[in-house]
């Protein structure tokens, strides 16, 4: 009789490109929890070839033995050489969330689901991140977690966390992989495809650290100063509106608002992404802006010399100045002369200026309070009351325009 020869196949390792989903197409009744989670992060299984000794010799292969029983790493016996190695944190390679695409870890413990898909993560970590974890894997479900379909499944073998509608797969993995290495932003800023979906999550699932991190670069890239803002347009300005207002970055959405409201596209494409009452407070910002140039900047006005209208010394006083015998100096200005609009239309219209900014008084001002006045014939009390006046109307503007902002949308 033949001696059958029993060969065992290798199990093969999880595939990422296949999802763990919940409910798989395979079969009408999903698998129970255990089964599952077992199926996360399983190593590949392989047959580790045994090496023969070198040596001809028995002395010889006996020295060797012992020499590679010397090498062994600590906690291995016999043969199994795997035994005894530390689990290391793999990195999940997974390229597009939108494929169902799992994000796993193998010393992970937690097991958390999201839109069908699993997730195993660090119990420890969560917690020291996230107080929203922190409050969850507790089973301390309170009333706003119920609202967003958060719900805790056990089978009696493992359990699962299911987050509802809290967040998407695609910015929690954004977020995990942003926490697997925080710093490699730190000299050069992230784009906007990436601190978006990390501050959505991270307001979501409460990673305060992150949330601040990301509000601070979106910040960097669309100022809420005054003084901060340029005339260079604002890149990703329907995106930063649509960002959902509980992640507390309302001066950043002022900004973006602003740049679609002074922007001389017509339609502007993308505007569909953001709410009717952000596109309400779009078109009132602008017509603010349009209105409030055109008031400033059309005409210059008629008005004295600043000069001749100072206080002068009381001719009554008890105190007398020496007489002097030097020439007076006689002081000329524009507007003493009557040729300011003369100047004015030089400077702004015939410049271009006035075209520029016609749907950007707020700018328009700053480019009027920065011209230099001096040299087409303004006296110096004409140039400080005129910047004085620019400046007031752009505060206002900019100020008027929080009654417009919604607060929450």
């Amino acid at each position: 009789m033949k001696a059958q020869g029993k060969t065992k196949e290798a199990e093969s390792p999880i595939r990422l490109d296949q999802a763990i989903s919940l409910f798989g197409p395979s079969s009408s009744k999903p698998p129970p929890l255990s089964s599952q989670i077992n199926n996360i992060g399983v190593e590949k299984a392989s047959t580790v070839p045994q090496k023969t000794s070198p040596c001809v010799d028995k002395d010889d292969a006996k020295s060797y033995g012992k020499l590679k029983e010397k090498r062994k790493p600590p906690g291995t016996t016999g043969n199994d050489t795997d035994q005894g190695r530390p689990l290391k944190r793999a990195r999940s390679e997974c390229a597009s969330a939108k494929e169902h695409e799992d994000f796993y870890i193998l010393d992970a413990n937690t097991v958390i689901e999201v839109d069908g898909v699993l997730f195993k993560l660090h119990r420890s970590r969560l917690v020291t991140k996230s107080s929203f974890f922190a409050q969850l894997l507790q089973h301390d479900l309170k009333d706003d977690f119920l609202d967003n379909g958060v719900r805790v499944e056990n089978d009696g073998k493992a359990t699962v966390y299911h987050l509802g509608n809290i967040t998407t797969v695609d910015d929690l993995v954004a977020l995990l992989k942003f926490d697997d290495n925080p710093t490699e932003y730190h000299f050069q800023p992230p784009p906007f495809s990436v601190v978006a979906p990390v501050l959505r999550a991270a307001t979501a699932l409460r990673f305060e650290t992150y949330r601040v991190w990301a509000a601070r670069v979106l910040g960097q890239t669309c100022p809420s100063s005054l003084a901060d803002l340029t005339p260079e347009p604002i890149q990703n300005a329907v995106e930063i509106v649509a960002l959902p207002r509980s992640c507390e970055v309302n001066s950043v959405v002022k900004c973006a608002l602003y740049e679609l409201a002074r922007t001389r596209r017509i339609g502007l494409p993308g505007l569909e992404q953001i709410g009717h009452a952000d596109q309400k407070c779009v078109e009132l910002m602008r017509e603010l802006l349009v209105t409030t140039w055109s008031e400033i900047a059309v005409r210059i006005g008629m008005s004295s010399c600043q000069h001749d209208c100072a206080p002068k010394a009381d001719v009554f006083s008890p105190k007398k100045k020496k007489k002097s015998f030097a020439p007076q100096e006689t002081h000329s200005c524009s507007f003493k002369s009557g040729k300011q609009q003369a100047t004015w239309d030089k400077c702004v219209h015939d410049s271009g200026l006035y075209t520029k900014f016609l749907f950007d008084s707020v700018c328009g001002a700053q480019a009027l309070i920065d011209i230099p006045w001096g040299e087409v014939g303004w006296c110096s009390d004409c140039i400080q009351s005129k910047r004085a006046t620019w400046r007031k109307i752009q505060q206002k503007v900019w100020s008027d325009m929080d009654n417009w902002i919604p607060s929450n949308v």
